[in-house]
């Protein structure tokens, strides 16, 4: 068990010190005040009455037990305020698959980037205990977050950068650091960085890329997009390509749209484009379907709200508490 507000019973402390002062302070006046007041003659006699004295023991009787009842109740209030929590260890039961999203963010991917991050945020809903991470690329990459199970972090980090890419004033800050080298787009070159971003290759997990690019080349790459495919299978990494170009409908870029179909097929992967309604089902798929082991993962402490047992001796208390007001009053 462990106290959320460590420092309600304390406040409580000092809230029912302050009573207990304004209490003394209030019935010395009281008793300054009774010295004046008129005496009754004889009332030994009264009070020697044996219906006086019933009356007199069922009263201290009833003041007691309203004592001890308000004691309860304070000490539920207290305990309900404090938040008493129960502790417990959680180990998460996670599957070994290892999968990074690798987006091109040249000039002439500008149009499809929010799509493609729209498309990125929808493929973060479908796993579950997969770890993820991100790396942008143009001349040269880097890496936006790197793999990770934290989703809320992989959401909270996809929705700036979505944000600062779909901004019309935009400083084009997440370009940063994507600019260093001869050219841009160098699919290559950024297809060889998102590989060398798993970890731990020597252990037996399924890796995949998510690459998306329109692979239009501008530059001299230092690694073709053919040898980052070998690169990528050499090192156990399926490749999934999404191509924000309609290949079919264009021929200028269908020996292009050719090369990389080529590539993350020989990969093991499967080529899409982004309009194509079988792009994300197909590539979640895919991806679920690669044998994968469950492992444990790092424990995690786990705090449940213990208030219940409480309530109900708040609520006895209370209602305890009105009928010996009732029974005072007749």
């Amino acid at each position: 068990m462990e106290l959320i507000n460590g420092w309600m019973p304390l406040a409580w402390l000092a809230a029912i010190a302050a009573f207990a002062v304004v209490i003394v302070l209030v019935r010395s006046r009281r008793r300054r005040a009774s010295r004046s007041a008129a005496r009754i003659a004889h009332a030994e006699r009264l009070a020697a009455l044996p219906g006086y004295a019933t009356a007199r023991s069922r009263l201290r009787a009833l003041l007691i037990a309203g004592v001890a009842v308000a004691g309860v109740l304070l000490l539920s209030a207290i305990a309900l305020s404090s938040r008493i929590v129960a502790v417990t260890s959680h180990e998460p039961e996670l599957h070994n698959r290892d999968i990074v999203l690798c987006l091109d963010t040249s000039g002439s991917m500008t149009d499809y980037d929010v799509a493609i991050l729209d498309t990125f945020a929808t493929l973060v809903d479908s796993f579950e205990g997969e770890r993820i991470g991100l790396t942008i690329f143009n001349a040269s990459a880097v890496t936006v977050f790197p793999l990770t199970t934290d989703y809320d972090y992989v959401t909270e980090q996809m929705s700036k950068l979505r944000e600062n890419m779909a901004d019309p004033d935009t400083d084009y800050a997440y370009t940063d650091g994507t600019l260093l080298g001869d050219g841009s787009s160098l699919i290559g070159d950024g297809l060889a960085s998102c590989v060398m971003r798993f970890d731990n290759l020597d252990e037996e997990r399924s890796r995949s890329i998510i690459f998306a690019t329109d692979n239009f080349v501008a530059g001299k790459q230092l690694i073709s997009l053919p040898e980052a495919g070998r690169y990528a299978s050499e090192n156990g990494v399926t490749v999934f390509g999404v191509n924000p170009g309609d290949a079919a409908a264009k021929d200028y870029i269908a020996e292009l749209a050719t090369e990389m179909r080529e590539t993350v097929e020989s990969t093991g992967g499967s080529y899409y484009a982004l309009a194509d309604p079988d792009a994300i089902p197909g590539i979640v798929h895919a991806i679920q379907s690669e044998e994968a082991t469950a492992m444990t993962g790092p424990p995690q402490m786990v705090r449940t709200d213990q208030p219940v047992p409480y309530l109900w001796i708040a609520l006895l208390s209370t209602i305890a508490l009105m009928l010996l007001g009732w029974r005072l009053r007749r």
